[in-house]
């Protein structure tokens, strides 16, 4: 099997606001599909697929992910420059076309470890507390058993909306906090020692990516664990830094900014080594959230999967949704197990290259 085409679609969610949408195809009819985030514009991100990663595609056998991994993973080193949110989106293409040919959910090829994830919800910044705790009581409405807030930075402010949160959801409702590495070292201290005094389940991404020092002072210092390396560039190969210098307690990955399911993968059994959780993160679009279930649901260091209110579903069939016990179930067709919905994404199509 060889792949012999690769179609990129810019579709505007809405205004200001691009997914990629791939579609890789093969001379043995199977089709592989994924969406990739546009943050700094779709097309932008698309130009960036087609000239580094698509001519290393063509001719190839989608089968060989390992070895394709490695393939773009050197055309970026040499001159590609990739961004973070390019490569994931296309190895998830190549497990679904792989997950589809074995005729499998793309979960139980990857291991089946169960079939079913706890989801939590989260949400954007809010300019004040009461914001918070709406969305909050909103997500629990909704089904959801967690929620975590990203607190706009300012950490007197940031303590008193988690404190509210707390009182509005009770004692034993799940809470996490991430402000999105806003702090600096002694406010990173002070906010962290009450989020313990609140109980809250994990604290994520205080500090900025690369303050990996004062992350190893922190992890010292609080009894709260902490999350990080979402955002960095690095994937498996920054984690590593983190975790072997004690700087976290929780690594954070996910299938899109990371390398995809691959990337995902190393990354997961890299922590399970440590005997570290590997929390995935929200992965934006509804395609790539799909793909996030499939890879938390395939190994055992994987407490949730982190999902926004409303679900976002669009342009997928059948969508996720949560079951009364607050879970997210893996899609059983084989592959990624939903199609996509292009009655829905045709209009709002851009550009194709």
């Amino acid at each position: 099997m060889q792949i012999t085409q690769v179609e990129l679609a810019v579709v505007e969610v809405r205004p200001g606001y691009d997914e990629v949408i791939i579609t890789i195809r093969t001379d043995s009819g199977l089709v592989g599909h994924s969406m990739a985030w546009g943050s700094k514009g779709g097309r932008r991100l698309a130009e960036e697929i087609a000239a580094v990663i698509v001519p290393e595609l063509i001719g190839e056998d989608p089968i060989n992910r390992e070895y394709l991994f490695h393939k773009i993973n050197q055309a970026d080193r040499w001159g590609g420059h990739l961004p973070i949110t390019a490569h994931g989106p296309i190895d998830i293409a190549l497990w679904d076309i792989t997950a589809k040919q074995a005729g499998l959910p793309l979960y139980k090829l990857l291991g089946g470890y169960r079939d079913k994830i706890l989801a939590y919800a989260t949400g954007p910044r809010y300019p004040t507390a009461e914001e918070y705790v709406e969305e909050a009581k909103r997500a629990r409405s909704q089904g959801f058993r967690a929620y975590k807030l990203h607190p706009p930075g300012d950490a007197e402010f940031d303590i008193e909306c988690c404190r509210k949160v707390r009182e509005a959801m009770g004692p034993s409702y799940m809470l996490m906090s991430d402000p999105v590495g806003a702090y600096n070292y002694e406010d990173a201290l002070r906010v962290g020692r009450a989020l313990e005094k609140l109980d809250f389940l994990w604290y994520e991404e205080p500090l900025h990516d690369y303050d990996i020092h004062n992350y190893v002072r922190l992890a010292q210092a609080l009894d709260i664990p902490i999350a990080g390396v979402e955002w960095a560039a690095g994937r498996y190969h920054l984690a590593a830094e983190y975790i072997v210098r004690g700087a976290v307690d929780i690594v954070r990955s996910d299938v899109s900014w990371k390398g995809g399911i691959t990337g995902y993968l190393k990354t997961a059994h890299l922590c399970e080594a440590f005997g570290l959780n590997c929390e995935i993160h929200l992965a934006i679009h509804a395609l790539l959230n799909v793909a996030n279930v499939h890879a938390a649901c395939a190994i055992r260091n994987c407490r949730f999967v982190e999902l926004t209110t409303p679900i976002n579903n669009f342009g997928i069939a059948p969508g996720l949704t949560l079951d009364a016990d607050g879970y997210i179930h893996a899609p059983t067709a084989p592959g990624l197990g939903v199609d996509l919905d292009w009655a829905t994404l045709e209009p709002k199509v851009k550009v194709r290259l």
